[in-house]
């Protein structure tokens, strides 16, 4: 089980940034919403692996190698989107508007986040499916307990960074997507 704490920390990592920059973009979240959104992180989570468990050898090698792609060009895409907004905003002397994360940006984030864990269900084919349901489990619920604790480190954050939240938070986003895809050179 303590292999299964070290993955979940490890997976839940990309999941927090992604809270707290959340949390640093719009402004005003309510502790509801970042808590939904912890958890749809942590059913990711759960579920990738678990996708990946039974999916298995007959795709490992396919996975492998278009995992960190995909992370890397849906975390971009919605990075680079929040940065051309604030930036037009911005050029047009407006105030910024609070950002509003919505449900369509939390899947694309929770599966962006979540899709590098496809490879650990692989990692459990011969451990049986109860001992993967409980690391995966363990997974999940790491993934929300530090994603929901993130939402409150992004809010300090956005409170001190301001009208930059949303350029930090873009930023972010790119440098996740861009860490998940180096990495994968190195596993």
């Amino acid at each position: 089980m303590f292999h299964a704490v070290g993955l979940g920390l490890g997976l839940a990592m990309d999941a927090s940034c992604v809270s707290m920059t959340n949390a640093m973009v719009e402004k005003n979240m309510k502790i509801f919403k970042a808590l939904v959104i912890a958890l749809i992180f942590g059913v990711f989570q759960f579920a990738m692996p678990l996708i990946g468990y039974f999916l298995g050898s007959l795709m490992q090698s396919y996975l492998t190698a278009f995992i960190p792609i995909i992370a890397l060009v849906f975390l971009s895409a919605i990075g680079i989107k929040m940065i051309i907004e604030c930036v037009r905003e911005k050029k047009k002397g407006e105030e910024l508007k609070e950002k509003k994360i919505t449900p369509i940006e939390i899947l694309v984030q929770a599966i962006a986040t979540s899709i590098d864990a496809l490879s650990v269900g692989v990692l459990y084919i011969a451990e049986g499916i109860t001992k993967a349901l409980i690391s995966f489990s363990i997974i999940g619920g790491i993934t929300v307990a530090l994603s929901f604790a993130a939402f409150f480190i992004g809010k300090k954050f956005g409170a001190w960074l301001k009208n930059k939240a949303c350029i930090a938070g873009g930023i972010i986003l790119i440098l996740i997507g861009l860490e998940i895809f180096i990495e994968s050179f190195f596993v």
